[in-house]
């Protein structure tokens, strides 16, 4: 399948199982995070367009690897939600496998936005998400959404923490979705090489 990023981003197809995921020459960058972090609507967002990727008020909709042109040289991937969806053993089983075969296929060119709601900061979940980051040496960047619930210091202390935990040189990138912070620098930052 030729892939061609031009125009406007769109929806490109979705995946279900590692066999299938298509091979092509473009930047690729995913979001990963909970199922109620904002993972489709931070897309929207960078994407200015409202229904690009599906939202739901239901956690846990998004059961695929959906992929989407960002014009003008870059795949999105919206991943599958985790920790709070109600879903069966085996769905959630799948969701892994499909997972961990998408990262060991793409770990050389893959950037990861992790996703982390600002007033809960890092869960066990997340933690366990960020080890396989690094089992694969995948470079991630910490979205923290929601940050409109904040007001400036607890902004300013959630970034201290993550860098009290993560060191000052990991990237992060405060959002709201809702008050459009953040959005441009988050952008800005999927351009990059």
């Amino acid at each position: 399948m030729d892939i061609v990023v031009k125009g406007q981003p769109q929806f490109l197809f979705s995946v279900a199982d590692a066999c299938s995921l298509p091979d092509h020459d473009y930047n690729e960058v995913a979001f990963f995070g909970a199922s109620n972090v904002g993972k489709s609507s931070i897309i929207n967002a960078v994407c200015n367009q409202k229904n690009l990727a599906k939202t739901s008020k239901t956690p846990g909709r998004t059961q695929l690897l959906n992929f989407f042109t960002f014009p003008p040289g870059s795949i999105i991937v919206d991943v599958p939600g985790y920790g709070f969806a109600d879903i069966p053993d085996e769905a959630r089983r799948h969701w892994q496998r499909l997972l961990v075969g998408y990262l060991e296929s793409r770990s050389a060119r893959l950037h990861a936005y992790l996703l982390l709601d600002s007033r809960r900061f890092i869960r066990p979940n997340d933690m366990d998400l960020i080890r396989i980051f690094q089992q694969y040496e995948i470079s991630f960047t910490f979205v923290m959404t929601k940050v409109d619930k904040l007001n400036k210091t607890e902004q300013k202390e959630l970034k201290e923490k993550i860098a009290e935990q993560f060191g000052n040189s990991c990237d992060v990138v405060i959002t709201s979705v809702k008050d459009r912070i953040g959005i441009d620098e988050l952008k800005q930052s999927i351009y990059r090489p």
